[in-house]
């Protein structure tokens, strides 16, 4: 199996009250091609970080090498209401991508358009609508279609259903599954929780303080955890959701 992106000995290097920390320190991983990712870890650990570094989003400090074999990865971001632009159109933030970069006449960028908005599942009405006519969940399929604009083979998807409630989190899930099939994606997934990587996985890394301190197949990794701290995670998911 090719890889669609190889990370070697990534470090990323801030200054806090003038001393330097490490918020990425010697991080080496693969993405495999056709597969889902999972990057697991607590809030501060560093996984925003990784992922701003590796489409090139962070610049300054950082060292080590980051390879990828497509062109035009893409991001999906946390929030969805503070990805879209509230003075535009869901119209233009779709051809955006396309008008920026792209050839394209303006018949296929209106047919292109609306191919991918049927894609994430909103019809035609949606595209004279502007960021808060819509729900969380609309504002994210909307976030995934434009990031999908280019038609990457590498997609980031940073904590992309955390701002959004249980039943909508399900839907847009389902959505990245389908996606990732229908158009033979790559995803690095990123939360922090385990439960939802487990149900959408292949592989699984867990991050701490900046470092990868585990990585496997996701059976091996919730089943057999070798790390104290990917014990200590599966214990408070489990907890959580007990409570439930």
């Amino acid at each position: 199996m090719s890889n669609v992106l190889e990370v070697e000995h990534l470090s990323v290097e801030f200054k806090k009250n003038k001393k330097p920390f490490f918020a990425v320190n010697d991080v080496s991983f693969e993405v495999r091609e056709g597969e889902i990712l999972g990057l697991a870890g607590e809030s501060g650990c560093g996984k925003s970080t990784l992922s701003r570094s590796i489409l090139g989003i962070q610049k300054k400090g950082v060292t080590g090498s980051i390879k990828h074999y497509y062109k035009r990865p893409q991001m999906v971001f946390q929030d969805p209401a503070g990805s879209l632009n509230p003075c535009k159109t869901v119209e233009f933030i779709l051809k955006e991508p396309i008008t920026v970069k792209g050839n394209f006449s303006a018949a296929e960028r209106d047919r292109r358009v609306r191919e991918m908005l049927h894609m994430v599942d909103l019809d035609e009405g949606y595209l004279s609508r502007y960021p808060d006519e819509l729900s969380g969940g609309q504002r994210q399929r909307i976030c995934i279609a434009a990031a999908l604009m280019q038609q990457p083979r590498f997609l980031i998807a940073d904590e992309p259903v955390s701002a959004l409630d249980v039943t909508v989190q399900s839907q847009i899930l389902d959505l990245l599954r389908r996606l990732h099939k229908e158009l033979d994606l790559s995803i690095l997934f990123i939360s922090h929780d385990l439960r939802v990587i487990f149900n959408l996985c292949d592989r699984v890394m867990v991050m701490k303080s900046g470092k990868i301190v585990e990585m496997g197949d996701k059976d091996e990794v919730y089943f057999s955890p070798k790390h104290p701290y990917t014990k200590e995670l599966m214990d408070a998911a489990r907890t959580k959701y007990e409570k439930r």
